[in-house]
């Protein structure tokens, strides 16, 4: 039962790396840039390719294409997965070929629905407009490291795939540090970095599709049937598995007809939610897909399988095997939500003092600082939806069931255009967030009530409500402490959010520990290394 947890863990080390120097570029991007029109007219340009950069590194792609793909495997079918991987590829360039072409000539219009508060001819429009051309050949890039990502996750190295992103990182960094000067626009030179890291991607993961004998172009085939059946399903997927960064999007644009600065605030806010996502729920929901699915492959994945059982489960159980989905998943789930609902209480106890030590320096402002404050704090209340909702997505799609999901993402979409309409009215910039945290909560219900029989709900609701409660003193804990350092210099206050932080997450663990929770049993075996 420990096994995908040891690799969920294994994936989220590296994916730490990648976050910090996520944080490390946003804070030189804001310190060299700050918040406001020009970083905005950035920000607006990088949305999309943002946005299908990050469906599919959630595994968009990877939703359609791994169950079918793993399946293959597990019938020793190899030549059928390269055949496959061949055939998806041929698609994938020919469709990213125009997309860049149709990118480059159609910019103004495309800008024009994704800042629908920039006029045509206004400066914002036409710097946005250039950005966005220099980093169309970027979205041919995102759609070849997503099949690379599938066919590596399907074969169970999830490492190469979570060690990519820093490529990009490290790429926007230099670029934004050294050559700012040398550009005009200085802008400019994000948008060449983010095209640079993307090739520099690319060439990053060759190596290991070709270790695994995917380039036999002997095997390939113009029209395979399960590669037509993974692009069909790839729309409805995208609708159930991208629903909140549709709704970020949604918020995005509605932003940009406020005041010059309100889409770097909302997007400054969504980085630092990003970050417990991306290091809690996505290395669990990685590892779930492709298990599930070879599972569901291989014949043996049954719904409730053991649901007769009266035997009490602990994360400690070695009686139960793991071709039990629903033990499996319930593993993920309650280790997600023990981790993610803390962070949450972390971030809302600390919102001003860490948006203050990333981004408070250089053109970035005080009002920056406190209205990008006021976003986190609205948006990290949905944070365990959308973790819970990554997790019960992949359950969905490993049992080939893909309605659900786009029913529930596509009730979110709805509610979060009528939530961002009827909250900014009232709250500006900050109900946009808001807007986006209840959409994502209500998709999560739809999920949650529709959920398979044989999982074990009652289990997991006495796990969270527990996460809650040790939060919640973890909550005053962290205040009390953090008060202490608010009258000192930067440098000062920044080893004082540490040590407010490490105090808080001590209080947490502490209390785990001595009410024998099992999720903490099962994190001391792990970072033990006992099996």
């Amino acid at each position: 039962m420990t096994h995908f947890i040891k690799k969920a863990v294994s994936i989220s080390s590296i994916t730490l790396i990648s976050r910090i120097l996520g944080m490390i570029r946003d804070a030189v991007i804001a310190f060299i840039f700050g918040a406001g029109m020009v970083s905005d007219a950035f920000f607006i340009a990088f949305r999309p390719f943002d946005l299908i950069r990050k469906m599919m590194s959630d595994g968009i792609l990877s939703i359609s294409f791994i169950p079918l793909f793993a399946k293959q495997f597990a019938q020793n079918k190899k030549d059928q997965a390269v055949a496959m991987f061949l055939n998806a590829l041929f698609f994938i360039s020919i469709a990213g070929a125009l997309l860049v072409g149709f990118g480059i000539y159609f910019a103004p219009f495309l800008i024009d629905f994704f800042a629908p508060g920039y006029g045509a001819g206004s400066y914002s429009h036409i710097l946005s407009c250039l950005l966005f051309r220099i980093m169309a050949p970027y979205m041919f890039i995102i759609f070849f490291v997503a099949l690379s990502m599938s066919v590596l996750h399907a074969k169970g190295n999830f490492y190469v795939p979570a060690a990519t992103p820093i490529v990009l990182n490290l790429c926007m960094i230099t670029a934004a540090v050294l050559f700012s000067n040398r550009f005009t626009p200085k802008i400019a030179v994000l948008a060449i970095g983010v095209t640079a890291g993307g090739i520099v991607q690319l060439v990053f993961q060759l190596p290991s599709l070709a270790r695994l004998g995917m380039f036999d172009f002997k095997a390939f085939v113009r029209m395979h049937p399960h590669v037509k059946k993974a692009f069909i399903a790839l729309g409805p997927s995208m609708i159930g598995a991208a629903a909140f960064q549709i709704n970020l999007l949604v918020a995005g644009l509605t932003a940009s007809t406020l005041d010059p600065g309100a889409v770097s605030y909302l997007n400054y806010a969504e980085r630092l939610v990003q970050f417990p996502l991306a290091l809690v729920a996505s290395p669990v929901a990685t590892v779930l897909l492709p298990m599930l699915s070879a599972m569901a492959g291989s014949g043996c994945l049954e719904i409730g399988k053991h649901a007769q059982r009266r035997v009490e489960f602990s994360f400690l159980d070695q009686t139960h095997g793991t071709q039990d989905f629903s033990l499996v998943f319930d593993a993920g789930v309650r280790m997600v939500f023990f981790l993610i609902i803390p962070a949450t209480v972390g971030i809302i106890a600390l919102n001003r003092p860490i948006v203050l030590l990333l981004f408070g320096r250089g053109a970035f402002d005080l009002t920056a600082v406190d209205q990008t404050g006021r976003c986190l704090v609205f948006m990290v209340l949905g944070l365990w939806a959308v973790a819970g909702t990554r997790l019960f997505v992949a359950l969905y799609y490993a049992l080939s069931n893909i309605r659900l999901p786009f029913m529930a993402g596509l009730v979110s979409i709805v509610c979060n255009v009528l939530l961002c309409q009827f909250f900014v009215q009232h709250m500006g910039v900050t109900g946009l967030s808001l807007a986006v945290s209840l959409s994502g909560i209500i998709g999560f219900v739809l999920l949650v009530a529709s959920g398979p029989f044989g999982l074990r709900g009652r289990a997991v609701l006495v796990c969270a409500c527990r996460a809650v409660f040790m939060s919640v003193i973890m909550y005053f804990l962290v205040k009390w402490i953090w008060n202490f350092w608010t009258d000192y210099s930067k440098i000062i206050q920044a080893a004082g959010i540490v040590i407010s932080i490490g105090a808080g997450a001590g209080c947490y663990l502490l209390a785990a520990h001595l009410t024998s929770n099992p999720e903490m049993a099962m994190l001391t075996r792990i970072f033990l290394k006992q099996k």
